[in-house]
């Protein structure tokens, strides 16, 4: 003789058999997981902590770099807008551009109005210019190019009295554009590296914010001393700092 169940008795079971069957499912997943390789190397920091962080150079105490950065008076004018989710990363060269040049601006944000809002002052956009990635079809061998809304290349650089630099991965400095169109109006700046960058990168011809920022003022009438002085404060301060700073215990950065 067949058995019947009432229906709210079948329906009362299913949340049960369906949390069921995914635990057994996750379980069989995890017993299939490949072991991770290098653990205490993923496990390594990339970030600083903020609540022991200093407020200029957003670095841990120990670790802070103020009294021991270069500054130099810069005559064009530097603006970094940095996304948020980079201001506390170990490499993070930002605040160190941002201490070593006196005529540079440093905001982090999403967003910005517009040029004037984001200077606190009333700037002219046809004299700014942003750092722009190389296109794998531009084939110049220039150390820059710099050409202007509409794409046409121009050859006087002394319009420029100001450049912007985004601070952020490929994926962050893509949501600032997005978020940001008055950057369609600026003239565009573009490195042509004729160095590989002190760190890792994704794309071949990537560089820091720093050395990006470097490469334009060398290129734009300013002392050589100033490009130089970024770099090697860069590499001494943040790529390897075991040497410069005073803790001996000052952790490797994870690239």
């Amino acid at each position: 003789m067949p058995i019947f169940f009432p229906l709210h008795h079948i329906l009362s079971l299913k949340p049960y058999y369906t949390r069921y069957t995914f635990f057994t499912y996750s379980k069989e997943l995890s017993m299939h997981k490949k072991p991770i390789k290098n653990r205490a190397k993923s496990e390594r920091p990339k970030k600083f902590n903020k609540q022991n962080s200093c407020s200029r150079c957003f670095r841990e105490h120990p670790y802070c770099i103020c009294d021991h950065v270069t500054t130099h008076n810069n005559n064009t004018s530097i603006l970094i807008l940095q996304h948020p989710q980079e201001q506390f990363k170990i490499l993070n060269s930002a605040p160190l551009a941002h201490l070593t040049l006196s005529n540079s601006t440093l905001k982090t944000g999403l967003s910005w109005p517009n040029l004037k809002a984001v200077t606190s002052s009333d700037q002219n956009p046809s004299e700014w210019a942003i750092l722009y990635l190389k296109s794998e079809n531009d084939t110049s061998s220039e150390p820059i190019t710099l050409r202007n809304r509409k794409s046409q290349l121009l050859t006087d650089t002394s319009v420029i009295k100001g450049i912007i630099a985004i601070d952020g991965s490929w994926k962050q400095a893509k949501t600032l554009w997005w978020r940001n169109p008055w950057f369609l109006r600026l003239k565009r700046i573009t490195i042509n590296p004729n160095h590989p960058s002190l760190r890792k990168q994704v794309k071949s011809a990537g560089l820091s914010t720093i050395e990006a920022i470097a490469a334009a003022l060398e290129n734009l009438d300013e002392e050589p001393t100033i490009a130089a002085s970024l770099r090697e404060q860069y590499r001494s301060l943040i790529i390897d700092p075991a040497k410069t700073l005073s803790n001996p215990n000052h952790p490797a950065p994870k690239q």
